[in-house]
């Protein structure tokens, strides 16, 4: 019988530690896809919106249709990870310059702070570690007055230095 469970709790673990490396595939992609990374002959990529915005996409497809079927520790890295790449293609979409990229993300950023909440963590620097940092407030030149969020109107300013 004992047999039965170690065999139980390590397909468990090998399931976790695949579900894992999914993640990080899917997150190394976006990374690279937001110019987050070199390419083989050491040049930094520009970013590619689209396609950083796909990689985020599905790993949002992940989240919802493994809803309940995950470990508490596989849902906070699933959102922790998630946190980071909107947060960081909210910043490179701002900086670029596509203003509706950058505020679709800032949204999904503030949706995936009210998962947080339900799930009673906060976004956590042990996600993944080759993704960017969240920082600490909004990305830089997009700021929300309280009026102009409530009307669904974004004030978007330019900060140089």
């Amino acid at each position: 019988m004992e047999s039965a469970d170690n065999t139980q709790k390590d397909e468990g673990r090998k399931q976790t530690m695949l579900f894992a490396q999914l993640i990080e595939i899917l997150t190394q992609n976006a990374i690279m896809m937001l110019g987050g990374m070199q390419d083989r002959s050491g040049r930094q990529r520009p970013p590619d919106l689209n396609a950083a915005e796909l990689m985020i996409d599905i790993l949002e497809v992940v989240k919802v249709k493994t809803k309940g079927n995950l470990t508490r520790e596989e849902e906070k890295m699933l959102s922790n990870t998630l946190y980071q790449l909107q947060t960081a293609f909210a910043e490179v979409a701002s900086k670029s310059g596509d203003f509706g990229k950058a505020l679709k993300a800032t949204e999904a950023v503030e949706a995936e702070d009210l998962d947080k909440e339900e799930l009673g963590s906060s976004p956590s620097p042990g996600a993944p570690s080759a993704g960017p940092q969240p920082p600490a407030s909004k990305p830089q030149g997009i700021q929300f007055s309280a009026s102009e969020h409530a009307e669904g109107k974004v004030k978007f300013t330019k900060k140089y230095g």
